[in-house]
C-alpha cells in the first residue's frame, strides 16, 4: 500500500537529487518523480557555467555521505567536475528515470478529503500546463535559482552583449571587448580574473562593487594533500590555493578504514569552528578580530595601494559570507583592470553612467547581483488546508518560518529542503540538506508505510521553535545592524542551521541523521497525524 503512495520532488538540484536517494535508501520508497524546470540534473552546478566557476567548500565535504568520492583531483573543485559527481550519483542509484525535465511547478493545492496534493505543471519549451496528484510534495527549488538583475536607466538601449553570471553565454568572446562587471560576490571573484585574462591588451575589465567582502586568501593545506608545496612556482596559477589530492592520498582514503570519513570530521571542524566567531561575546569578539586582522593584512599585502579603501568591509565580521580567494588579489594589479566603488544609475548604448557622472565605454554588460531571494517558493502558489495560501501566511507573520525549517502549520505532507531559518554561511549546504531530508524521511515513514495519511507540525510547536531561533538570534553577529541578502524582513526568514544543534559540532558530523533524534517522536508531539 505505501508504494502506491507517490512524492512529488520539485527540483533535481542537490537537495531534490539527495531526497530521491534517500526515500529509496532509509525507506524502500521508489514511487516518486522529480519535476526539473531545466534540461539536466545538478542545479546550481548544471545553471553556473562561468570561467572559473568553483566550489569554496573543500570537496570531500562538499558530497553526500553516502556517496564518498576518493578521487577527487583538487581540494576545490570546479564546475565540471562537481556536475558530473552529481551526475554519476543519479546514475548509481538509478534516479534519472523518475526524472521529468523542462518541467516547472506552477501551483500545490490541498485536497482535504483525499489527503492529496493537486499539482500543476508547466512545459518550459512548449508552454502547455498538465496536472499531477500526490500525497506528498517535497519542495527542493533551493533560493539560488531567479537571477536578479537591477533596474537601470536606460539599460534596454544598451546594444552591446548583456547577461546574468548565472545565465553565462557561452558563446561571449571577452578578447578586445570592453567589459563592465556589476557586483562582486563570491561568483563574481571567481570570473574577473579569468576575464582580465582573456581580454587581451585591447580590452579591459571595470568592476563596479556596493560593498567589501571579508576575504580569506586561499593557501595551500599541507594536510597529506599535495606532493610539493603548493607555493612552487612550478605550479600553475590554477592550482595556487587549490591542492591537487596526490594518487597515494586517494588511494588511502579508498582502501584505509574509516579515513575517507575521518577525513571528513577534520573538514567539518574547520569550517564549524568559524561559527564561534559569530557570538556577541569575548571569546567571539577576539575571533572576529583575528579575521579582521587576516582581512586586512591580505588586502595590503596583496592588492594595489588605489584599491585599499575600496576593499576594506566596514561591518562585523560574520555579516555575510566570506569570500575566499587565490587570484582576485593579483588580477587587480593587471593595467586591464578597473575597480571602482561608484555607482552605475544609467546605460546608454555603447557605456554606463556612474552616480558622479563619470562614463564608461562597454561592449558588454555582466550582471553579478545576485539572486531574488526575498520571496520564498516564489512564483509557486501554495493553499493548503481551508485554501489558505502560504505565501499570505508567510507575509502576515512578516517573514518566512517552518518547523526546523522544513514543514510548515497548515500544509500536510509538504516539506521544505533548505527552507527558512536552515540557511549555512560557512559550511557545506550538502551536509545540512541531508540533515532535513533524513529528518524528513523519518517524518514521512508512518505515511508511507500506510499507517497514516498525512503529517503536519502543530502551530504552537511551530512558533515556539520560531521563538527559540529568535531568542539565539540575539545573542549572534547577525543582530549588530548586518545588511546582507540572507539577512531580511528583521531576521524572521534566516538562522544559521548550526543553531539545530545544541553541541555545535558533536551533534552533526559524525551521522547526518543524528539531528533528527531530537524531534524523532514527533509524529505524536509536537507533530500530528490527521
Amino acid at each position: 500500500m505505501g508504494q502506491s503512495k507517490e512524492v512529488i520532488i520539485i527540483g533535481a538540484g542537490i537537495s531534490g537529487l539527495g531526497m530521491a536517494i534517500q526515500l529509496k535508501r532509509l525507506l524502500g520508497h521508489d514511487n516518486f518523480t522529480i519535476y526539473e524546470k531545466s534540461d539536466n540534473i545538478g542545479g546550481t552546478w548544471w545553471h553556473n557555467r562561468y570561467p572559473g566557476c568553483a566550489c569554496d567548500i573543500p570537496s570531500h565535504f562538499y558530497s553526500y555521505s553516502f556517496a564518498l568520492k576518493y578521487d577527487w583531483t583538487t581540494m576545490f573543485p570546479g564546475r565540471d567536475e562537481l556536475h558530473q559527481y552529481f551526475f554519476s550519483v543519479a546514475e548509481k542509484y538509478d534516479i534519472l528515470p523518475h526524472c521529468r525535465f523542462n518541467a516547472m511547478c506552477v501551483s500545490l493545492v490541498w485536497d482535504n478529503l483525499r489527503s492529496l496534493w493537486n499539482c500543476t505543471f508547466q512545459d518550459t519549451i512548449s508552454g502547455e500546463t498538465f496536472k499531477k496528484e500526490a500525497p506528498v510534495v517535497v519542495s527542493a527549488i533551493g533560493t539560488l535559482d531567479r537571477p536578479y538583475i537591477p533596474n537601470i536607466e536606460g539599460s534596454e538601449s544598451f546594444q552591446g552583449e548583456v547577461f546574468h553570471s548565472a545565465r553565462w553565454n557561452d558563446s561571449f568572446k571577452p578578447e578586445g571587448k570592453k567589459i563592465v562587471v556589476l557586483g562582486n560576490g563570491a561568483s563574481a571573484t571567481q570570473f574577473v580574473p579569468e576575464l582580465v585574462k582573456d581580454v587581451g591588451p585591447q580590452g579591459s575589465v571595470t568592476q563596479f562593487v556596493r560593498s567589501a567582502h571579508w576575504w580569506t586568501k586561499r593557501v595551500s593545506n599541507s594536510f597529506i594533500t599535495c606532493h610539493r608545496p603548493i607555493r612552487d612556482a612550478s605550479l600553475s596559477r590554477s592550482t595556487q590555493g587549490n591542492p591537487k589530492y596526490s594518487e597515494r592520498f586517494k588511494l588511502v582514503l579508498k582502501h584505509v578504514p574509516f579515513a575517507a570519513k575521518v577525513y571528513r570530521i577534520i573538514l567539518a571542524w574547520q569550517l564549524e569552528r568559524v561559527f564561534s566567531s559569530f557570538y556577541m561575546n569575548s571569546n567571539g569578539a577576539a575571533m572576529r578580530q583575528k579575521i579582521h586582522d587576516a582581512t586586512y593584512s591580505f588586502i595590503e599585502s596583496d592588492a594595489p595601494p588605489q584599491y585599499h579603501e575600496i576593499l576594506k568591509p566596514r561591518y562585523e565580521p560574520g555579516c555575510k559570507r566570506r569570500v575566499n580567494t587565490a587570484s582576485y588579489m593579483v588580477c587587480l594589479h593587471s593595467p586591464q583592470m578597473i575597480l571602482t566603488d561608484n555607482s552605475v544609475v544609467k546605460v546608454g548604448p555603447d557605456y554606463v553612467e556612474t552616480k558622479s557622472g563619470d562614463r564608461h565605454v562597454a561592449d558588454a554588460i555582466i550582471y553579478a547581483t545576485g539572486f531574488q531571494t526575498q520571496k520564498w517558493l516564489f512564483p509557486m502558489q501554495i493553499k493548503g488546508i481551508n485554501g489558505q495560501d502560504l505565501h499570505q501566511v508567510w507575509d502576515a507573520a512578516s517573514g518566512a518560518e517552518a518547523y526546523k525549517g522544513t514543514v510548515v502549520s497548515g500544509f500536510p505532507n509538504f516539506f521544505i529542503l533548505y527552507g527558512p531559518n536552515a540557511a549555512t554561511g560557512q559550511h557545506s549546504v550538502i551536509f545540512h540538506s541531508e540533515c532535513q531530508i533524513n529528518y524528513s524521511c523519518r517524518l514521512l515513514r508512518p505515511v508511507l508505510k500506510g499507517k497514516a495519511d498525512s503529517i503536519m507540525v502543530k502551530l504552537e510547536a511551530q512558533q515556539q521553535d520560531l521563538s527559540w531561533v529568535h531568542d539565539k538570534l540575539k545573542h549572534l553577529v547577525f543582530n549588530s545592524g548586518c545588511q546582507s541578502w540572507i539577512l531580511f524582513q528583521e531576521f524572521v526568514d534566516f538562522a544559521p542551521f548550526p543553531l539545530r544543534n545544541v553541541n555545535g559540532l558533536l551533534s552533526h558530523v559524525f551521522i547526518t541523521s543524528i539531528i533528527v533524534l531530537e524531534t524523532i517522536n514527533c509524529i505524536s508531539n509536537p507533530m500530528v497525524t490527521i
